[in-house]
């Protein structure tokens, strides 16, 4: 499990700091897995994290979107973008905190415009 790896390995001081970070937050839940460690709240993933190769690897599940302001995510998939890490004194609490919470805002959003979708569909059909 990535986790493990994660805790005790070469970047465990970046992992733990952004854990307890990210954990801070009521509305965020830990998944471990094969792959990663993840940190959803309830309109789906936050962030994805993981030790690959010699760096460590924060991905924002609302990294497109985020680029949009924080332009130092970097990624060409269609949702993440990633910020790189190899030493602790790389991560901005302040900084890392303020993609966190605009992550939230971009989550309830997302789902506050699925949800009206869903009304003014069923609206339609009444009329």
């Amino acid at each position: 499990m990535q986790y493990n790896i994660d805790i005790k390995g070469e970047f465990a001081d970046i992992f733990k700091k952004i854990r307890a970070i990210l954990l801070s937050y009521p509305q965020i839940k830990e998944i471990k897995n094969a792959k990663q460690t993840s940190y959803h709240d309830e309109y789906g993933v936050v962030v994805m994290m993981r030790t690959k190769g010699n760096e460590f690897v924060v991905a924002f599940g609302r990294g497109v979107k985020l680029q949009e302001k924080y332009q130092m995510l970097q990624g060409s998939g269609k949702f993440v973008r990633h910020l790189y890490f190899r030493s602790v004194d790389e991560v901005d609490e302040i900084f890392f905190r303020e993609m966190i919470e605009e992550s939230f805002i971009l989550g309830l959003e997302a789902f506050e415009l699925k949800e009206l979708k869903k009304r003014l569909k069923n609206y339609t059909k009444k009329i």
